[in-house]
């Protein structure tokens, strides 16, 4: 069976990751009676961030823009925009400073290396009441430990080695143990005001990542599907939603600190995932089978966990007894709710279909195709097929 060391060699550099309905919140389940808020996001057109400004606009706050205007640039027309860059620019910033304007709370998505984290809070720091990193809970070193919480051991780089990462570009496979530095880094510049936000694997609406995208999207193509091992691993992740509620609701509560913002421990299986990948799939007349093939003939046969099989990592792999079992306890207790997995699949095979669409027709066939391709993600169409007779096959020597 795959070790640790091993998966992390074939992956790559990837973040490893009670139900809130529909009607909870459209009936404002997160919209409490709190004062407005004058909130700055760095970021906030890209795949995380919409939700949150959504949420904070939802709730009566008011939000400012700082961004380079290069994705999505016409979304929220109606808010202030600031534009500037945080390798080369930050200008925009010191006006708003100079101007002599205050926010409640600070919220940078773009949190990859300390550097660029702290240049931003050096400008702000007076003039600002807390600071949100968007962290990750690729910060813990291992899997190993089941109900693992927010105190698990960290992931380490060296400082020679974290030295000449300058740049989200070169952060690779130190991904986690740079997340580790710009916690403690915005912690040391604002003691006891910052807020470590750390999400596991986000999906849904926007999800461009071809990572959860896999499931729900193979499953709308018919035939029959792949699925790892017996359905029994457990995994998590959360929606793009729930994590932009969590977030407004952390800056409306003031919680300082780190907070694992996942689906809960021990939730959710594979099988789960599968399954609902089915259901909604059915809906457009998907009418996938599942065929669940043994973990180690899929490895055995160049189908690698996580890569070709999204979302999912054997429990069963060293180094990864406790995958899907973080623990959310402290979270869910400062707050934070996550929506049904239908709901969560849904979103991300309406956002597919329709975002395909408008792609098709602004930029053509072609243009969509390779877009698709990589929103879908997973096992190759005719690498599954080979396998798929390979297993059918096995006992006829």
């Amino acid at each position: 069976m795959t070790t640790r060391r091993e998966f992390i060699g074939q992956a790559g550099a990837i973040t490893i990751g009670a139900a809130l309905t529909p009607s909870a919140l459209a009936s404002g389940f997160f919209t409490g009676k709190t004062k407005p808020l004058n909130i700055l996001m760095l970021g906030g057109t890209g795949f995380a961030g919409p939700k949150m400004v959504q949420r904070a606009l939802d709730n009566g706050h008011t939000v400012t823009l700082f961004n380079r205007g290069k994705t999505a640039p016409d979304m929220f027309p109606d808010l202030e925009h600031i534009q500037g860059d945080r390798y080369t620019d930050l200008s925009g910033l010191e006006k708003l400073v100079a101007d002599g304007r205050h926010f409640n709370a600070v919220i940078d998505t773009f949190t990859y290396v300390p550097k660029t984290v702290t240049d931003t809070m050096d400008i702000l720091l007076k003039n600002m009441g807390q600071y949100i990193v968007i962290s990750t809970t690729s910060v813990y070193a291992n899997r190993t430990n089941v109900g693992m919480d927010e105190s698990g051991e960290k992931a380490m780089v060296s400082d020679e080695i974290a030295a000449g990462i300058k740049t989200h570009r070169e952060v690779g496979a130190h991904y986690g143990a740079m997340k580790r530095r710009v916690e403690v880094a915005a912690e040391q510049r604002f003691p006891g005001k910052v807020c470590n936000i750390r999400p596991g694997l986000i999906v849904g609406e926007r999800d461009t990542t071809g990572r959860f995208t896999y499931w729900p999207v193979r499953a709308t193509e018919g035939g029959t599907m792949i699925a790892p091992g017996t359905g029994d691993d457990y995994i998590q992740y959360i929606d793009v939603r729930d994590l932009g509620d969590f977030t407004i609701h952390c800056i409306e509560q003031q919680h300082m600190g780190a907070f694992n913002a996942i689906s809960p421990s021990g939730e959710r299986t594979a099988r789960d995932m599968v399954e609902s990948a089915q259901r909604v799939a059915n809906k457009f007349g998907g009418g996938s089978e599942v065929e669940w093939i043994d973990a180690d003939f899929l490895e055995a046969n160049g189908v690698n966990a996580w890569q070709h099989m999204p979302a999912w990592v054997p429990n069963s792999a060293e180094g990864y007894e406790g995958q899907g079992q973080i623990s959310t306890t402290k979270s869910i207790k400062a707050g934070l709710k996550t929506r049904h997995i239908d709901d969560t699949t849904q979103s991300t095979v309406d956002y597919y279909m329709n975002r395909g669409q408008e792609i098709r027709a602004e930029k053509g066939h072609e243009f969509y195709e390779t877009w698709a391709k990589r929103i879908r993600g997973g096992l190759d169409p005719v690498k599954e097929q080979e396998v798929l007779k390979l297993w059918n096959n096995r006992e006829d020597g």
